[in-house]
């Protein structure tokens, strides 16, 4: 067909840091897809675990979301997550939405207590997720 250059379903991928099953997004096609203007990484977290241990910084403007996972009710929260913005140390307790600034440290990453599933989409505006400086994670 004329536009099945448009569609990738190539979205999985396993990241051995996470205990989760797999990630599904575009970050580990970099350039490859959609002209590299953006990277989305999807996962559902299922159990406690530190995603990011150390503060860094991008290039590019970056969007943390925490979601509820449950279908039929978008406010069913029972999580907590510890996000440290510039030194800040921000607790989410309910399904939030984060902009993080070109330039801006952040991390860590804490998924501290996790009740019930969330879903966190992480959304770079840029193709090619790097990070300035040298962290491990």
């Amino acid at each position: 067909m004329k536009y099945d250059e448009l569609l990738t379903h190539d979205l999985f991928w396993k990241d051995d840091k996470n205990p989760n099953e797999s990630v599904s997004g575009t970050r580990h096609l970099g350039d490859k897809w959609g002209g590299g203007y953006l990277s989305m990484d999807t996962d559902y977290v299922t159990q406690a675990h530190t995603m990011i241990s150390q503060p860094h910084v991008h290039e590019f403007p970056q969007y943390l979301n925490f979601y509820s996972s449950n279908p039929k009710d978008a406010h069913d929260f029972d999580a907590e997550v510890h996000l440290t913005i510039e030194g800040e140390k921000h607790i989410i307790k309910e399904p939030t939405s984060v902009y993080i600034p070109a330039g801006v440290h952040h991390g860590p990453v804490v998924f501290f207590k996790i009740n019930k599933p969330l879903l966190f989409i992480d959304i770079a505006l840029s193709g090619s997720y790097s990070r300035v400086g040298n962290t491990p994670d």
